[in-house]
C-alpha cells in the first residue's frame, strides 16, 4: 500500500500529474515520429534533386560530345577558320559537364567511365586543335576515337540510371525501415501508456473505493473502527473527518441504547402493576364485575400485554445491539431447531390455517443456538402476520461451504421495490399493513439482522420463486461430526 508520502497534497494536483505523465511517452513518441518522417522527407527531397542533377548532366555529356563531333567536321571538312572558336567553346563545354558530374557521381562504377571519358576526350581534342586542318581521310581515321567516346558517353549514362535505380531501392529499403521501427515505437508506447495510465488509475480510485467502504460501513450501522485511507492530504483530511463521524454515530447509538434500557425497564415496573390490578380486578377480588364492566377489563388486560410484548422487544433489541460478546457456540441439531420454532408458533398457524412446510439436511452445526432461534421466531412471526388464510409458509436451509442459508418464505402481498432497503431499520413499518392485525413495533426484522450479525452473518432479502417474499439468514457454521 502506498503511503501517503507518495501522493501529491492534494488530489486535483495528483489528477493534474496523472494527466501531465501520461502525455509524455505519447508527446515522446510524437516528436520522434515527427523528427523521422522529416529526415525521411529531406533524404527523399535530396535524393529526387541529385537524381534529377545526374542524369540531366550525364544526358548533357552525350550532347556535348555529338556537338564537338559536328563542329570538328565543319571546321576540319570545311576548313573553315570561323569554326575554331566554336571547337574550343565545345570542348570547354564538355569538360565543364564532366567536372559537374564529377562532384555528383558516388558510384565507383561510373566515376571511373567519368575518368575514362576524361581522358579520351583530352586526347582527341589533342588530334582536333585548331590551327592546323585536317583532310576528310584524316579526319574519318578519328571516327573510332568518336565512336569510342561515345559509347563512353552511354555507357556512363547507363551507369548513372543504373545508380540512380540502387539508390531507389535503397531509399524503399530505408522508408521501410522507418515504418517498422515507428510500429514498433508505437507497440512500446501503447502498453508504457496503459501501464502508467492503470497505476495512476488505481492510485486516484484507491482512495476512493476506500471512502465508499467507509462511508458503506457506515450505512450498515457497522460502528468498528474505520481503516485508515491513504492518498493526497485533502482525501487523509476527509477520512479523519469520516473517523470522527463514525465515532459521533457510535456515540450516539450508545446513548439511543442506553435511553431504550432505561426506558424499557422503567416502564416494567409500572406497568406489572397495572397488569397485576387489571389481573385482580378480572378475577373480582374487588366485587362482582357487570358486563360491561368485564369488557373494559378484557380490553385493558390485551392492551397491557400488547405493551409488555413491545416493551420486551425494546429490551431484546437493546440488548442485541449492545452485547458485542462472542456467541456461546455449541452443537445443535439443524432440523430439530427448525422444528422446535414452527412448534412454538403452533397455535397462531393452526388459528389461520396456515401449513409451514420445513426442508433441511439433517446435520449438526456448532453455533449460538439461541440467537438463531431469536431471528426465526420472528421471522416466522412475520410470515403469519402476511400470509393469507390457508396459505404456506417455507422454511429451507442447506448448507453452502461452511456456511448455512436458511430461507422463510411467505405468500403474502410482498413488499414494494422502494421500501426493500428500509425493512431492517428499527421502527420502520411498511405501508402494506394486514387489515386486521394489530400494529406492531417494528423492531421484529431489526432484531432478526442484530442476530444474525451477532453470529458473524446478515439477514436480506431474496428472490425465490414462486414465493412473494422472501427472508434469506446466513451465517458461517462448521458441521460436527459425531
Amino acid at each position: 500500500m502506498l503511503s501517503g508520502r507518495y501522493y501529491p497534497r492534494s488530489f486535483t494536483v495528483l489528477v493534474i500529474v496523472a494527466m501531465s505523465v501520461l502525455t509524455v511517452p505519447l508527446a515522446s513518441g510524437l516528436i520522434n515520429a515527427i523528427h523521422v518522417l522529416q529526415g525521411v522527407a529531406e533524404t527523399q527531397r535530396q535524393f529526387a534533386t541529385n537524381s534529377l542533377v545526374v542524369t540531366r548532366d550525364t544526358r548533357r555529356i552525350v550532347d556535348a560530345v555529338s556537338q564537338m563531333q559536328r563542329v570538328a567536321g565543319q571546321y576540319h571538312l570545311l576548313q573553315d577558320t570561323e569554326f575554331g572558336p566554336a571547337l574550343r567553346s565545345q570542348r570547354d563545354a564538355l569538360n565543364s559537364q564532366l567536372d559537374a558530374l564529377d562532384a555528383q557521381l558516388t558510384d565507383t562504377q561510373a566515376r571511373a567511365t567519368l575518368a575514362r571519358l576524361r581522358s579520351q576526350s583530352r586526347l582527341l581534342y589533342d588530334k582536333l586543335r585548331p590551327g592546323l586542318f585536317l583532310d576528310s581521310a584524316q579526319f574519318h581515321q578519328l571516327d573510332g576515337d568518336f565512336d569510342a567516346l561515345h559509347a563512353e558517353a552511354r555507357t556512363l549514362l547507363e551507369q548513372a540510371d543504373a545508380a540512380v535505380q540502387r539508390d531507389t531501392r535503397t531509399l524503399e529499403t530505408e522508408v521501410r525501415s522507418t515504418q517498422r521501427r515507428l510500429f514498433l515505437l508505437a507497440l512500446a508506447l501503447i502498453p508504457l501508456t496503459l501501464l502508467l495510465a492503470a497505476v495512476f488509475s488505481w492510485m486516484i480510485n484507491r482512495p476512493i473505493r476506500e471512502l465508499r467502504a467507509s462511508i458503506q460501513q457506515l450505512g450498515r450501522g457497522d460502528h468498528a473502527p474505520l481503516p485508515p485511507i491513504g492518498g493526497p492530504q485533502d482525501i487523509v483530511e476527509l477520512g479523519r473527518e469520516m473517523e470522527w463521524l463514525r465515532q459521533r454515530l457510535q456515540a450516539l447509538e450508545e446513548q439511543k441504547i442506553r435511553f431504550l434500557r432505561h426506558v424499557s425497564h422503567e416502564l416494567k415496573t409500572p406497568l406489572a402493576s397495572l397488569r397485576e390490578g387489571v389481573g385482580l380486578l378480572g378475577d373480582t377480588l374487588a366485587g362482582p364485575l357487570n358486563p360491561r364492566q368485564r369488557s373494559i377489563v378484557d380490553i385493558m388486560n390485551g392492551s397491557s400485554r400488547e405493551l409488555q410484548k413491545r416493551i420486551e422487544d425494546l429490551i431484546r433489541f437493546g440488548g442485541l445491539a449492545a452485547d458485542a460478546a462472542k456467541p456461546a457456540h455449541a452443537p445443535v441439531a439443524l432440523t430439530p431447531l427448525l422444528q422446535g420454532v414452527a412448534e412454538r408458533q403452533r397455535l397462531s398457524l393452526d388459528t389461520r390455517g396456515l401449513a409451514v412446510e420445513i426442508g433441511a439436511p439433517d446435520v449438526t452445526l456448532n453455533l449460538d443456538a439461541a440467537r438463531l432461534e431469536t431471528a426465526l421466531d420472528n421471522l416466522l412471526s412475520n410470515a403469519i402476520k402476511f400470509s393469507p388464510d390457508g396459505g404456506r409458509i417455507l422454511i429451507h436451509a442447506e448448507m453452502r461451504d461452511d456456511q448455512l442459508t436458511l430461507d422463510v418464505c411467505d405468500a403474502g402481498g410482498g413488499i414494494p421495490q422502494d421500501e426493500r432497503a428500509r425493512v431492517f431499520e428499527p421502527f420502520y413499518q411498511g405501508s402494506r399493513q394486514p387489515a386486521a392485525a394489530v400494529k406492531g413495533s417494528g423492531l421484529g426484522l431489526a432484531i432478526v439482522r442484530e442476530s444474525m450479525r451477532g453470529l458473524g452473518g446478515d439477514a436480506m432479502l431474496a428472490e425465490r420463486e414462486p414465493w412473494t417474499t422472501c427472508f434469506r439468514l446466513t451465517c458461517p457454521c462448521a458441521l460436527t461430526t459425531h
